[in-house]
């Protein structure tokens, strides 16, 4: 070995190595003793900027020490995490593991690489894999995907988050939009007749009514129990929704779906008026037997278990077949959309209806997303302008 020569500061040591005639630069990062290399074709003078650079992002907090670690390794321990920690339900993250997989399918171009070897290119080229999934799920695929740079950018894996990039934007669907439109007045005025006619008997036919005259969520409908009642008052209590576990099984939950975990806040519990049509069928509910050990409204006793969201949309999808209420599909969550697009339509204030229905006030959800137009509606006000 040659003589070392110690830098005058002392934050680092450079000396030259007496058989190869290389220099050799040291430093000491978190009690350990770091070692940089003179590549053979490297002018001095270049090795000491690069070494005098590495002192620098120390003293300066960016040092950025070199790591294998992959994307995907950093992406499951953090959905693992937040699960451990009791931050995401079953359901969420059964969820988070089912985009985890699709990251794979569509990103297998970058997620085993260290994350300190992934460029803004590798995100591009995933693009085109990641578009043949709905702009829902691939909401999802990016957010994860984001995250995963943010946490090893805040843990000193990579000195930035890459999906800041000015020009990477969140790809869109190649998939046709689909809308979830209500039904027109005409087919859900059939539909009811035939509920309180036709199959006014079926076990599942006062479900459907429930959700068409609350605009509850189907697990909502099917959670409710005889405490959710108060017939002094006349109200109806949401406080929980049947939801699934991290293996897909249903399970009964505490609290309703838009319940954050990290502030304990559950803003889609409300307490609302009956009207005389909802009272009815409580009523009528309430005066039958309802020995199951929750309580419940609704059970099927024949299974002793849950009526399940999968049982009644098979109900709606038959019934539709066979008396032929719209030329397109029915399922529960149209009828959440009618129940608000009937009371936008009939002029009820915004405020009112999200609170109905369990929206966050202030939130465009309800107006954006859950609001069709009727032709009927549409010619009435038209009619306004002559």
């Amino acid at each position: 070995m040659g003589k070392k020569k110690s830098k005058g500061n002392g934050e680092g040591t450079i000396y030259v190595n007496s058989k190869t005639g290389l220099y050799i630069g040291q430093y000491v990062i978190d009690g350990k003793r770091k070692s940089v290399y003179q590549k053979k074709n490297e002018k001095v003078g270049d090795f000491k900027a690069r070494f005098n650079k590495i002192l620098t992002t120390i003293n300066d907090g960016t040092y950025i020490e070199k790591n294998n670690e992959t994307f995907i390794d950093i992406l499951k321990s953090y959905v693992e995490q937040k699960h451990n920690d009791g931050i995401t339900s079953d359901r969420s993250y059964g969820r988070e593991l089912s985009t985890i997989k699709q990251i794979e399918m569509t990103c297998d171009n970058f997620i085993n690489k260290p994350i300190q070897k992934i460029t803004v290119e590798n995100i591009e080229k995933s693009k085109k894999n990641i578009r043949k999934y709905s702009n829902a799920v691939i909401s999802k695929i990016w957010i994860l995907i984001n995250k995963t740079f943010q946490i090893a950018t805040a843990r000193r894996k990579i000195p930035y988050n890459i999906m800041l990039d000015e020009t990477l934007r969140k790809p869109i669907s190649e998939r046709a939009e689909k809308k979830i439109e209500a039904l027109t007045v005409k087919e859900e005025q059939k539909l009811i007749n035939i509920l309180t006619t036709k199959e006014a008997n079926h076990k599942y036919s006062n479900i459907i009514l429930l959700q068409l005259y609350t605009g509850m969520r189907i697990g909502e409908v099917l959670a409710l129990s005889k405490d959710c009642i108060d017939l002094k008052s006349n109200t109806l209590t949401v406080y929980r929704t049947l939801t699934q576990d991290d293996s897909f099984h249903v399970i009964m939950g505490e609290h309703t779906k838009t319940f954050k975990k990290l502030t304990g806040i559950d803003k889609g519990k409300r307490t609302f008026p009956m009207n005389d049509k909802v009272l009815k069928i409580i009523k009528q509910i309430l005066n039958s037997k309802i020995d199951n050990i929750n309580g419940l409204l609704f059970w099927d006793y024949r299974k002793d278990f849950y009526i399940t969201p999968c049982e009644i949309n098979s109900f709606l999808k038959r019934i539709n077949e066979k008396y032929q209420i719209t030329a397109s599909s029915i399922h529960s969550h149209r009828l959440r959309h009618t129940f608000i697009t009937r009371c936008v339509e009939n002029g009820i204030n915004q405020k009112v209806i999200q609170n109905l229905v369990g929206h966050v006030k202030g939130s465009t959800i309800t107006s954006d997303v859950y609001t069709s137009v009727s032709d009927d509606f549409m010619i009435k006000e038209l009619q306004k302008m002559s």
